[in-house]
């Protein structure tokens, strides 16, 4: 059925591939193992010049998270399965992505007259015979020689004779002359009807009729001159009338900035009365039906890129020609085949709906794939650690993760807003679009962006252990909202040690471990002198988040599950050595310890 058939069109368009997305998935290609490089050189990095091993990993992780180019895939089929969609809903048929992508690049577009421009139900509009012939005969005889004729302008004739219920003699003899008319035999008399070139082919006088059928082709009619018997008999006017739409929607194929052509086998005086009266420039008239492929080609041999419009069978091969064609779904069924968009209704203002949603379309697209591509920019280095060595700043997994999401997100929900699509009134608001359209077009990803780089920021500022508010929330490991003057990682792990061993740090400083344990035990962290460390083992450990080193006489201890990060926050008052270990039972004597060695405020000045 026809609503079968609409439906496969409809499937299949938007599980097509634009050849937008083919350069897109084959820069995924080269893109996916440049990651894994970049991420082994991350790590790389970082393990020789980071803090420790957690802290390489970290990196990593965040890294292959921020890259995963899922944005990237979706930026494609997601806004040409809403474009085609919203191009079915205005009765647009589009053949697959790369007919979509294709309409946005046209700038040409060639428009068959009859059908097309016309209604394509021609009617007679005047008989002028010669002398010694009656009208009315001379309908009698053409009409009667055209019931065999499956052209339009020959059904015209053979309807007016019906119309004055003129009975019609029966045809002895008839053949066709592609492009050119008919002969044949009625009544024993022999008829030619055709345009100029077969009569003068045939070698008749036209006496006088060249002119008059002047006349009739600058008012639009196209002029068939009947002879009889090897004489000129007169000529029948018939005229297809324009569809009242036509004149607006070649003014807004030329707002669209493309450059409009008619093409029609009507004499040259015809084709330019049609063509003045819709506002087309361009005109190739007395075109054969098997030249109309030609005419296309010398068109894209000039370098343009050229859409065909038509509807008859005759049109088939130059809509195949063309770069894109567009077939009128009133039209024959072979040439909705032939054709790479097919418009449901009569209606020619549906090709610049085509025309604007596949600018759209493939706009909201390369949108997707700037914004994909821009966010890996950005992000990735982010993700390596580029600002740590700055602003001691490492983006988290859980925000590479968050950012991820949140591109695939935008992408999708700006492809969805091409279902707010709708058509231009007038070639007016193609030419100047309202101010909320314009900003409309950018806005969207704009705002996102914005939105995107605040929150980030406030995220990594939070995260931040030297900011205040960070140290001030959650519990007692942050240091009570102490601000910090370094930050420095500890790994406690397996291996009944801690990484780094040995820390140096100056005499008022207040330094915020992080401290992370990567085993599969439980441990603690405790800051003290030895004597300090050994009682609060002991007595079984205090958990503490922050302390002043020298205002009191206890050691500062966390628990560590495996897994868990805290961090401490200590202010070092007073120079000396100390020391730090696990608690755990058996873990400190088993060697999991390190010492930090406080420099006073005079051997730091003088050491700069």
């Amino acid at each position: 059925t026809t609503l079968a058939q609409i439906v496969r069109l409809v499937e299949e368009a938007q599980g097509s591939k634009a050849p937008m997305q083919r350069l897109a998935d084959t820069i995924s290609s080269y893109f996916v193992p440049a990651v894994l490089v970049l991420a082994a050189i991350t790590f790389g990095i970082w393990l020789i010049f980071g803090p420790s091993l957690t802290f390489a990993v970290t990196a990593v992780i965040a890294v292959l998270i921020i890259a995963c180019p899922c944005a990237l895939g979706l930026a494609t089929p997601t806004a040409i399965m809403v474009g085609t969609g919203k191009a079915a809903e205005h009765g647009i048929l589009v053949r697959g992505g790369e007919a979509l992508e294709m309409t946005r690049r046209i700038n040409t577009i060639v428009l068959d007259k009859t059908g097309t421009l016309t209604r394509g139900k021609p009617a007679v509009t005047g008989i002028i015979p010669t002398d010694g012939m009656v009208e009315r005969d001379l309908l009698r005889l053409a009409a009667a020689a055209e019931v065999s004729s499956e052209h339009p302008l020959g059904e015209a004739i053979v309807h007016r004779a019906q119309e004055l219920g003129i009975e019609l003699p029966k045809t002895e003899r008839f053949s066709s002359i592609t492009g050119k008319g008919i002969e044949a035999v009625v009544e024993g008399h022999e008829l030619v009807i055709g345009n100029r070139s077969l009569m003068d082919g045939r070698g008749i006088v036209l006496n006088g009729l060249v002119e008059q059928a002047d006349t009739l082709a600058k008012d639009g009619a196209t002029p068939m001159y009947v002879a009889l018997n090897g004489q000129s008999a007169g000529i029948i006017a018939v005229a297809d009338t324009l569809k009242p739409e036509s004149a607006d929607a070649v003014a807004q194929l030329k707002a669209l900035g493309l450059e409009v052509w008619m093409l029609t086998g009507d004499n040259r005086g015809t084709a330019e009365a049609i063509a003045r009266e819709v506002g087309i420039d361009h005109v190739l008239a007395e075109v054969l039906p098997e030249e109309k492929s030609a005419k296309v080609q010398e068109l894209q041999a000039q370098g343009r890129t050229v859409a065909m419009v038509g509807d008859g069978i005759n049109d088939a091969p130059a809509l195949a020609q063309a770069d894109l064609g567009i077939a009128i779904g009133t039209g024959t069924d072979v040439a909705m085949a032939a054709s790479d968009i097919t418009l449901i209704g009569g209606d020619l203002r549906t090709i610049v709906t085509a025309i604007a949603l596949s600018r759209k379309t493939v706009g909201t697209i390369k949108q997707g794939l700037f914004w994909a591509f821009g966010y890996n920019v950005v992000l990735i280095p982010v993700a390596m650690g580029a600002l740590y060595p700055f602003f001691d700043v490492l983006l988290s997994p859980i925000l590479a993760a968050a950012a991820m999401a949140m591109s695939s997100v935008s992408v999708v929900t700006n492809s969805l807003r091409l279902r707010g699509f709708r058509q231009p009134k007038d070639a007016q608001e193609i030419l100047h679009p309202p101010l909320r359209s314009r900003v409309g077009e950018f806005a969207y990803l704009a705002g996102i962006a914005v939105v995107a780089l605040v929150v980030g920021a406030a995220a990594l500022f939070l995260a931040n252990p030297e900011h205040p508010a960070a140290a001030a929330e959650g519990n007692a490991d942050t240091g009570m909202g102490v601000v910090v003057d370094r930050t420095i990682a500890v790994d406690a792990n397996d291996t009944m040690s801690f990484d780094p061993g040995d820390i140096t740090v100056n005499e008022g400083e207040t330094i915020a471990f992080t401290v992370t344990n990567t085993g599969a035990m439980p441990h603690q962290f405790a800051v003290g002198n030895e004597e300090q460390l050994q009682a609060t083992f002991d007595m079984g450990g205090m958990d503490m988040g922050g302390m002043d080193m020298g205002e009191a006489d206890t050691s500062i201890t966390v628990d560590l599950a495996p897994g868990e990060t805290r961090t401490v926050v200590v202010t070092f008052d007073e120079p000396g050595d100390l020391a730090y270990g696990c608690g755990v039972p058996g873990h400190y004597d088993a060697g999991m310890k390190g010492t930090i060695t406080v420099v006073s405020e005079d051997s730091s000045a003088q050491s700069q």
